[in-house]
Parts: C-alpha cells; structure tokens; sequence
C-alpha cells in the first residue's frame, strides 16, 4: 500500500481546488520517493524540509488528511519500518527520470501517484 502526499498554499500547483504540489509517496517497505520540482528549487530533503515548514504551506495525504510538517518529515527520513526491518531505496542510480542524493534519497522528476 503507497500514500501520496501534497501541498497546498500560495505557489505553482498548491492551489487548494487542484490536486496540490505533489511532494512524494511512501510505500511499505520502500524509503520514501520524492518528487522533484526544480522549478520550484525542490532538489533534496533540505529544500523539501524548508518547504514544509514554511507558515503558508498544509500538506494533505491523498485521503484529504492534513498532515503536520514534523509528521510529514518523520515519514520522508524513515530508513526502517514500524517492525524494525531496513527500508529499500526506491533507486539505485541515476538517469534521465531519476536520481539519488548522497544521503541516499530517491528522487523522481517524472510525474507519479
């Protein structure tokens, strides 16, 4: 099961009546896959966790369900499940689609859900 996860606020795709800036997915038993927006200057966990923390920014799941900026940075950095077993990253090399930063998260550039 994946969760999909956006945000909403006064910027490129964050309008409320659309589907939100798409920030990435978590997937059981997979690091989470974020998803890059260079537009935006959204390249790496740094530049996402700025983001979310910003006052004019509400991240929503999929479900409609808001989520904190301390919850939403909790699921981008987990490296192990709620069992205690090691994630997977998503990538394990660079192309065209995607690519993957020294600390080791998976980045798309292609649109996904």
């Amino acid at each position: 099961m994946s969760t999909n996860y956006y945000a909403y606020g006064p910027f490129p795709g964050g309008q409320t009546h659309s589907e939100g800036l798409h920030i990435g997915q978590s997937a059981a038993g997979w690091r989470f896959l974020f998803h890059s927006h260079p537009d935006l200057g959204l390249t790496t966990l740094a530049d996402w966790d700025a983001f979310i923390s910003r006052d004019d920014v509400t991240i929503r799941n999929e479900y409609g369900v808001d989520i904190s900026p301390e919850e939403m940075r909790e699921t981008m950095t987990e490296t192990t499940s709620r069992e205690g077993r090691a994630l997977q990253r998503r990538f394990h090399y660079d192309n065209d689609d995607q690519y993957v930063t020294s600390g080791g998260h998976s980045f798309s550039r292609r649109d996904f859900h």
